[in-house]
């Protein structure tokens, strides 16, 4: 009798830990007005078009096509130690202002770049 309740007992606690991972993400979420820093290295674009194009070409390995990008200023590396205000997010793209200015549109970024 016990080993027929064995694996609904592993299926329900698997289904815990997953609840509880996803509402721990939720918690991470970064938040329209939020302020944040950039870790170092990080970059924005200024549309979220040229940052979808410069994260393709990142993942094929496709260094000199990303490069352009930066080349003819579509993408900037961010300052270090700055404070930024989140304008909109979509997904895992972020849209940002520097903090000390009122502007209501600016660089786009991925979240893997916010610091935690």
């Amino acid at each position: 009798m016990k080993m027929r309740f064995a694996p609904a007992a592993l299926v329900f606690a698997a289904a815990s830990v997953t609840c509880a991972v996803a509402a721990q993400a939720q918690d991470d979420v970064v938040k329209p007005q939020q302020t944040v820093q950039l870790k170092p290295g990080s970059y924005g674009c200024l549309s979220k078009d040229k940052l979808d194009a410069v994260a393709s070409h990142e993942q094929a390995g496709e260094h000199q096509q990303m490069q352009e990008y930066f080349s003819g200023f579509q993408c900037l590396s961010t300052p270090e130690g700055q404070s930024f205000r989140v304008v909109q997010v979509v997904g895992h793209d972020i849209e940002f202002v520097n903090a000390a200015n009122a502007d209501e549109q600016g660089l786009w970024t991925n979240d893997r770049f916010i610091k935690q």
